[in-house]
């Protein structure tokens, strides 16, 4: 069955900055009469990195998200600049935050953070072999700090009231992927 897509008949930025653009679109429904749909439209997909300690344990930040007011624990994660391979930026990011650099990257998966509001996609970067780098310098507004824990006190956290979706994505992914390798190679 071919599912027809709304026509779109004017579209309109509201607002925009070097992050996101805010949009409006008039189109028509599915009985053809008009709707005007909203929308944010980030400028740049962005990576979810998760760096997996020598010991095993998970190397997570605290880090203040001034729209909650509060700091969330999270994996690290940030934009994928243009033309960059998302595990380019995994690396990247991953350095910028923590200083740690990963001897081996894997992509776990991508998915759309919030389909029905905003244009982003996240790839999912397991980090391992991590090996301290040089001492971080993080911008004015970039407040965080490392927060190395087990996956167990990891998803104590993630189950607390208003975790952050990277954490608890973050770990679902992980635990789809440990799930995968031991599957993968049965007997150990």
């Amino acid at each position: 069955m071919t599912r027809r897509l709304p026509q779109v008949t004017a579209r309109r930025t509201v607002s925009e900055n070097r992050f996101l653009t805010y949009v409006e679109e008039d189109l028509l429904d599915r009985h053809q009469k008009p709707y005007t749909y909203y929308q944010v439209e980030a400028k740049f997909d962005a990576v979810l990195v998760l760096p997996i300690l020598p010991d095993g344990r998970l190397l997570l930040e605290r880090i203040y998200r001034h729209p909650y007011r509060r700091y969330f624990l999270e994996f690290p994660a940030g934009g994928i600049e243009p033309s960059e391979a998302p595990l380019h930026a995994a690396s990247r990011e991953l350095a910028e935050e923590t200083g740690y650099r990963a001897g081996t990257l894997t992509s776990l998966g991508s998915y759309e953070a919030m389909p029905g509001l905003l244009r982003m996609r996240l790839h999912v970067v397991l980090a391992q072999e991590l090996t301290a780098g040089e001492q971080v310098r993080h911008d004015a507004m970039e407040m965080l700090e490392l927060a190395p824990m087990t996956v167990l006190e990891a998803w104590q956290h993630a189950d607390a009231e208003a975790s952050s979706s990277f954490l608890v994505v973050g770990l679902l992914y992980y635990q789809r992927h440990l799930a995968r390798e031991s599957r993968a190679s049965p007997g150990t």
